[in-house]
């Protein structure tokens, strides 16, 4: 046991530089820096995320992202904003996670999702000091392209030949997996192991299922998709962000399936943010925005292969 820092004083003067370049690269476009809270008596109901909630009298929890109280700044006409914000999240420890880690997040009113997209390239340039320009691979093209098979395909025993032919092992109970239990499966162990591998790169245009706070669209052939994207460089996922939804009765009708899922998962349900639905009523900006996990981006920059070279104190030691 020690009580020393993981990060050596010559890494966390480098990590101090870094962000300064972050503020200055939003300073430079006129982003307004805001500052919101880390504890809440609501959350997100992500049904793949788990959360902090305190004792006391009333239920509060640590945020797993400040989305929802920027969200609510960009409706009391904040317009561009960002912060660099501490976020929680449980169990999630090891090389690359951290319960407790820091993100910057940003909105910007009437941008894209692509223009958005630009964007984050733009800012990884700054700081990692290199151009960069990522591939664009849609969600279901990744599948073709990586394991070999059609998303949509309703066959479990082609589903079962794609993950060996991959060397994935079968899940035991996967005779039970419904279509999305399949992708979250394969893309974990079988597409993600590819992203970012050959140079920055952009999974896009995600299921309708899947868009969470993200607007959706049609395309050519009629399927439905989520303004959605993540960034990998070098195999490590940086961000998620969306072309984001401003539709109130929508989003709540979003929260409820997943407390429904969350449910079937046998995990609890957080008070909801109706202070967040609130505004989506009053009427939320056309918008898009991201969160990028800094701790991750810094370990590229700093050439680190581990989290906690580029925190003081990780989960371990804190």
């Amino acid at each position: 046991m020690s009580f020393a820092p993981t990060c050596t004083l010559e890494t966390w003067k480098e990590r101090q530089r870094l962000l300064v370049l972050v503020r200055s690269f939003f300073e430079s476009r006129n982003v307004l820096e805001v500052e919101t809270p880390v504890l809440s008596h609501a959350c997100g109901t992500d049904p793949h995320l788990d959360y902090f909630e305190t004792k006391g009298n009333q239920s509060r929890y640590l945020m797993t992202s400040p989305e929802f109280h920027m969200k609510r700044l960009l409706a009391a006409k904040f317009g561009d904003i960002f912060q660099i914000a501490k976020a929680f999240r449980v169990d999630e420890v090891g090389t690359r996670h951290n319960s407790e880690f820091t993100l910057v997040e940003w909105y910007r009113e009437g941008m894209s999702m692509e223009d958005l997209m630009v964007e984050v390239e733009a800012l990884c340039s700054q700081v990692l000091n290199r151009t960069i320009k990522a591939k664009r691979t849609r969600w279901k093209d990744a599948f073709t392209e990586y394991a070999g098979i059609d998303p949509f395909c309703d066959d479990v025993e082609k589903w079962r030949e794609c993950c060996a032919k991959n060397h994935v092992p079968d899940v035991q109970g996967s005779e039970r997996f419904t279509l999305e239990d399949w992708w979250d499966y394969v893309i974990v162990s079988v597409i993600e192991p590819h992203l970012g591998v050959n140079g920055p790169e952009f999974l896009m245009d995600y299921p309708a299922s899947q868009a969470a706070l993200s607007k959706t669209f049609l395309d050519a052939d009629g399927l439905c998709w989520a303004k959605r994207f993540e960034l990998y460089i070098e195999n490590m996922e940086l961000c998620n962000g969306y072309e984001e939804l401003t539709d109130a009765q929508e989003q709540a009708e979003r929260f409820q399936k997943d407390l429904i899922l969350r449910t079937t998962l046998g995990k609890t349900h957080p008070n909801l943010d109706e202070h967040f639905l609130e505004a989506l009523q009053r009427g939320m900006p056309s918008a898009s925005g991201v969160a990028v996990g800094l701790d991750r981006l810094l370990m590229i920059a700093l050439n680190k292969k581990q989290i906690s070279d580029v925190v003081l104190f990780p989960d371990t030691i804190a």
